[in-house]
């Protein structure tokens, strides 16, 4: 019969999901941000467009 890791390292693993856990909810949160950003800019982009023709800058 196959015997577990012992306790200490199952709780090392537990830690390392957590903060792996963490860092993904991180970068998702960060990623919403962006995708929000990029279509506030996109969208100032084509209000400039439609008021005097010219392209908005891209900074």
């Amino acid at each position: 019969m196959k015997q577990l890791p012992d306790e200490n390292l199952l709780l090392e693993i537990l830690e390392i999901v957590k903060a792996a856990e963490a860092k993904a909810s991180e970068m998702y949160e960060f990623s919403k941000t962006m995708a929000h950003n990029t279509q506030i800019t996109a969208t100032k982009r084509e209000e400039a467009e439609q008021l005097d023709g010219e392209p908005f800058p891209d900074n």
